[in-house]
């Protein structure tokens, strides 16, 4: 059993993730990575402890697009047993059960989210009160049928059972270096097929946007750096799974080192917003301005904290 031991600053990581917040908001990034630090401990100042309770909100979409990772990680177990692909209808149901789950847990668990953040799922639409448009509903539950259809529907499984297949990771969290910096890449599905092809599987419950080939690229990187593949030998595929659209990507050795330069990029503008880089120390909040895209904010999870500096701005 490991020991947990107190650290006064997080430590320092990248991910592309957190480079997306740091390119969308410098207050959000703040809170996320800096503000919330050790807001679990009991003796916490309260506005961290506030920070690191709203870190932990979640929304119906983000809830969508993990239920469905669970339930793709579930059917990869099962086909790899030998027990086939379950039906469109079983893997919906999967899926309603883990959305009626966090629904019933923010409209019901208010006041032990308030205590005990760590240990309840809270929405975003529930903990601010703005609730669930019937148009959001709908589209949720169009959604939850389509990605059930679609993901059964993938060529992916009988890929899996073929002769030859070696499973690397499912939904597996891992880490490889940039320069000095220990970098996060969780790929959906990495498998190694029987020609000898490194395949990432990115699973998407959205629209197509151009952030993810960047992040699929980052997990070819990974795979590179960390497994030694020769790039010719590493694909991905985004599976659109609530459009029903799969792309194909390979890449070449410039493609990788373009990524890699950029993620070293992003790593130097993070390190000047640092009072003490050695200790991950940051720089006072007021370093780390508000967006100037306001009409984000009010979705933010953490809009509480900011929500008199937003008055006063427009006052």
């Amino acid at each position: 059993m490991s020991t947990y031991v107190r650290r006064e600053y997080p430590e320092w990581s990248w991910s592309f993730s957190r480079d997306q917040m740091f390119s969308t908001c410098l207050r959000r990034y703040y809170y996320n990575y800096y503000g919330s630090h050790n807001g679990w401990e009991t003796q916490a100042p309260s506005d961290v402890a506030l920070a690191y309770r709203l870190k932990k909100l979640s929304n119906i979409y983000l809830v969508l697009g993990d239920a469905v990772h669970k339930s793709a990680a579930r059917i990869v177990e099962r086909v790899l047993e030998g027990r086939g692909v379950p039906t469109a209808d079983e893997v919906e149901e999967d899926i309603r059960r883990q959305l009626r789950r966090v629904w019933k847990s923010s409209r019901d668990e208010g006041d032990l989210f308030l205590r005990r953040p760590n240990r309840v799922d809270m929405l975003h639409e529930f903990y601010y009160g703005l609730g669930l448009s019937d148009e959001v509903i709908a589209k949720i539950n169009q959604r939850a049928t389509r990605t059930a259809e679609a993901l059964v529907a993938s060529t992916v499984w009988s890929e899996l059972v073929g002769e030859g297949i070696r499973l690397i990771s499912c939904e597996q969290f891992d880490t490889f270096s940039i320069g000095d910096t220990p970098v996060y890449a969780v790929p959906d599905l990495l498998f190694v097929d029987s020609q000898g092809k490194w395949v990432i599987v990115d699973w998407k419950t959205g629209e197509e946007v151009e952030d993810n080939k960047e992040q699929v690229a980052l997990y070819a990187l990974y795979v590179r750096k960390k497994h030694g593949v020769v790039v010719e030998n590493i694909s991905a595929r985004l599976e659109y799974l609530n459009l029903g659209t799969v792309q194909e990507l390979t890449f070449t050795t410039e493609e990788l080192k373009a990524v890699e330069r950029e993620a070293l990029a992003s790593m130097e503008k993070m390190q000047d917003l640092l009072l003490d880089p050695a200790q991950n120390v940051p720089l006072s909040k007021e370093h780390f301005p508000l967006t100037s895209a306001r009409k984000l904010c009010l979705w933010c999870n953490f809009y509480e904290l900011c929500q008199r500096e937003l008055a006063e701005s427009v006052s």
